[in-house]
């Protein structure tokens, strides 16, 4: 997993995933960037699957996009009413990585869900994002690259959020292998006491 700035438009991947609405309209935000970048079918199709449950994941072709497919990632409702959550968030990574190993995907690039006008800030969205994948990645028995794509000024903060998180993560790593060695190192003696 790696964190990228830059249009997720122009990402080669096998799969670039949309922040999406439940009624798959691609008006603004990354969905217009994708339906801008990829063309009008991209749009044409998810309609068709309209409307959409919150957390789920609807794939289309890609259009012009240097993608096989976009996931449209069902994070908020159309009007907007009640932004989106984490809980929705951590939702649609865990479809996502459903869909992908449904699909035999190898690699595939997605936004940060829910930021703007979801409500949830950059760091909420990034963090959640995170948490997800690293709680769900087990379940993903194929290799599976993926990036976090974060355009222009965001990009910063986002990579304040994503350092923070790795250096988190390899201490809970290396606090856990203590422990095991620890437990392995007592056993042992145990064992040797009469």
């Amino acid at each position: 997993m790696k964190l990228v700035n830059g249009d997720i438009t122009r990402r080669v991947v096998d799969v670039i995933v949309s922040a999406a609405n439940d009624q798959l309209s691609m008006g603004g935000g990354v969905a217009g960037a994708i339906r801008s970048g990829g063309g009008i079918s991209i749009h044409t199709e998810a309609l068709e699957h309209a409307p959409a449950k919150l957390g789920s994941v609807v794939r289309t072709g890609a259009g012009e996009l240097l993608a096989d497919h976009v996931y449209h990632a069902v994070v908020i409702r159309f009007d907007l009413k009640g932004g989106t959550s984490a809980a929705t968030v951590r939702e649609v990574v865990r479809s996502v990585l459903a869909r992908a190993v449904a699909d035999d995907v190898a690699t595939l690039a997605l936004p940060l869900f829910g930021a703007g006008v979801g409500g949830l800030s950059i760091q909420q969205s990034l963090e959640t994002i995170l948490d997800a994948l690293e709680e769900f990645a087990p379940t993903v028995a194929s290799p599976l690259s993926i990036e976090v794509v974060v355009l222009g000024e965001e990009y910063e903060q986002a990579r304040t959020v994503f350092d923070s998180f790795r250096e988190r993560a390899a201490r809970d790593a290396h606090e856990a292998r203590l422990a095991e060695e620890w437990l392995k190192a007592f056993e042992e003696k145990r064992r040797g006491d009469p």
